[in-house]
């Protein structure tokens, strides 16, 4: 019950700060491991090859997003597209704390199917084999014809990599999937509003990103969720 009532009083709060976001633009904020975060200045980049990079910034900490373009739509992180990003850093006291979206071993977050084979049934917590880690198992859901049109998560497994190929046992051993992004390192990007008259960029965000520089004063894991950017404006190249 109580868990329910913070997740209440939180999507409360983010709706009030949001009416604020807009009627103090631009504005950037979310929230940084459960904790409100906003930045103090925020300008966006497009590059002469039509790259999107948004900075955030407080005293000491930025966060980064960037996108392949500045196209309305939303763009998948942690996955083997480099072009798609999100990075926070802080250093305050000589402690420096960096997280990205960056390609790392990890539990299986999100997939998509690349065949679905033949001569398979239907059935829970299948066998998995490929990759670059161990333990992943699928629910399968095959058609009368025996290729396969579902696949979920039984087990996320360990120490898988973005890109990996997995392939589902039984069958005619042929379904396949590939891991798009994996839970230390995933998330999104979204712009809802792009303005090419006025130059600014609106959008949502939320991702995980890995301690990269492996920081014993940081966790493993840093999440941002409820994330929100409102007319940044656009700048030339960096």
């Amino acid at each position: 019950m109580k868990r329910i009532l913070s997740l209440i009083l939180v999507a409360a709060a983010m709706t009030s700060c949001q009416e604020d976001l807009k009627s103090n633009d631009p504005g950037f904020q979310g929230l940084k491991d459960d904790v409100y975060w906003r930045a103090n200045d925020a300008r966006a980049y497009l590059s002469s090859a039509g790259r999107l990079t948004i900075e955030a910034l407080t005293e000491y900490e930025q966060v980064t997003l960037s996108t392949t373009n500045a196209n309305l739509g939303t763009y998948i992180l942690g996955t083997t597209n480099t072009n798609n990003a999100a990075s926070y850093t802080s250093s305050l006291d000589g402690i420096n704390l960096e997280y990205a979206t960056t390609m790392v071993p990890g539990p299986v977050s999100t997939f998509t199917i690349v065949s679905g084979g033949t001569g398979y049934t239907s059935g829970s917590s299948v066998p998995t084999t490929g990759g670059t880690g161990s333990g992943l198992l699928v629910n399968v859901t095959a058609n009368s014809s025996g290729v396969v049109t579902g696949l979920t998560l039984a087990s996320r497994g360990n120490a898988y990599m973005a890109g990996d190929l997995i392939t589902v046992s039984g069958g005619n051993v042929n379904c396949t999937f590939r891991i798009q992004n994996v839970q230390n390192s995933n998330g999104e990007i979204q712009i809802t509003e792009y303005d090419n008259v006025n130059m600014t960029i609106s959008g949502k965000f939320k991702f995980n990103a890995a301690n990269v520089n492996n920081s014993p004063f940081g966790g493993p894991i840093m999440n941002f969720q409820y994330g929100e950017f409102y007319r940044i404006p656009i700048y030339p190249s960096l």
